[in-house]
This record gives structure tokens, sequence and C-alpha cells, in this order.
């Protein structure tokens, strides 16, 4: 393996990864923070905190379109920058919770939880599970190991999993590229949909 096909491999290892860190986030930033603001717009403090809380969503998918860009050479047309109009708080707030891009941004930024999930356990099969497997040789003396309904016992069998896990290294490296790179596709399509 090249170092530049070695660095590629982190690179992508690190976007699933990353793909996954922040999907969490948004899942549980948006889902406590709206059903908190809506809880509170009982004493009217809600309507200004949920304003915000959707103001964020700008923030957030500019990111994910830098992000997506530096892992996988995917260029998307950033979101046009808002302006700050100088209308009191309470009309900026209606205009940011009446803007439906906000809304479509947040079930959009919310998905992408589920999409890290599937990422970071592809992520540990891809990636983690054939590295682990080509160290049979040496854990097999200390540990029992049994993988595919077997018990690894002798050098043969573990010989035998460890060039399993090599080419398991091999074939792994062009679907977790293509993975990253339907991950970065589920980005460009957010933006089509955010800019409708």
């Amino acid at each position: 393996m090249t170092k530049e096909s070695a660095r590629k491999r982190l690179q992508d290892f690190y976007f699933l990864l990353f793909t996954f860190g922040s999907g969490l986030f948004y899942f549980c930033f948006y889902l406590v923070s709206i059903t908190f603001a809506l809880g509170m717009t009982v004493i009217f403090v809600g309507i200004p905190l949920l304003a915000c809380v959707l103001r964020t969503t700008h923030t957030f998918v500019q990111y994910e379109r830098i992000q997506t860009k530096v892992y996988t050479d995917i260029s998307i047309e950033p979101i046009p920058t808002r302006t700050n109009s100088g209308r009191d708080k309470w009309m900026k707030a209606r205009e940011a919770i009446l803007n439906s891009s906000n809304w479509r941004a947040v079930f959009w930024l919310m998905q992408k939880f589920f999409i890290g999930v599937i990422s970071l356990i592809c992520a540990v099969i891809l990636y983690i599970a054939p590295l682990v497997i080509i160290v049979t040789p040496i854990l097999f003396q200390h540990l029992d190991i049994y993988l595919w309904g077997f018990a690894v016992d002798s050098w043969e069998k573990a010989i035998c999993v460890m060039l399993a896990g090599c080419i398991l290294v091999w074939i792994n490296t062009r679907i977790g590229n293509s993975l990253v790179q339907i991950v970065g596709m589920y980005t460009h399509s957010m933006f089509k949909a955010i800019k409708r």
C-alpha cells in the first residue's frame, strides 16, 4: 500500500467518523433545543429562542459544505449569506421561524444522525475489523478467537485468516471510498433541497 493510498484510507475513515459525530450533534442539538423552545413559547421566551436555534442552520450547513469539499472533493455552491435587516427582534424572529429553508435544513441535518450511525458501523467493519483480522497470528496464542464460525487455534488457520484480512483491506478500500462519495452526495442533495 502506497503512502498516498494509506493517507486516503485514513482520510475516508476520519470522514465517516466525523459524519457520525456531526450527525449525533445535530440530532441532539435540534431535538433538545426545538423541544425546549416550543415548550417555552407559553411564556413568549420560546419564540426568540426558537428563532435563534433556526438561525444556526446556516452555519451548520456551511460547515457541512466545507467538510464535504475537504474530504470528498465534491464542490457545492454556498448558500448566500443572510443579511441582517434593521427590523425589530420580533419581526426578525417571525421571519426566521416562517422561513421554510430553515426547517428543511433542520430536517436534513437531523437526518444525518441515521447516516452517521450507518457510517460508524461501516467504518468499524471496513477499516478496523480487517486490521484486527490481520493480527490474528499474534493474538490467537493469547486469546480464544472465533471467526466465521470456527476457532482459530493453529498457525495454519491464523495465516489463512491473516491472508483473508489482507484481501479484505484491499476490497474495503474501494467500498469505503464509494461510501464516502455517497455521504458527500447526501450533502449535495441537502443543499439542493435547502435552496428550493
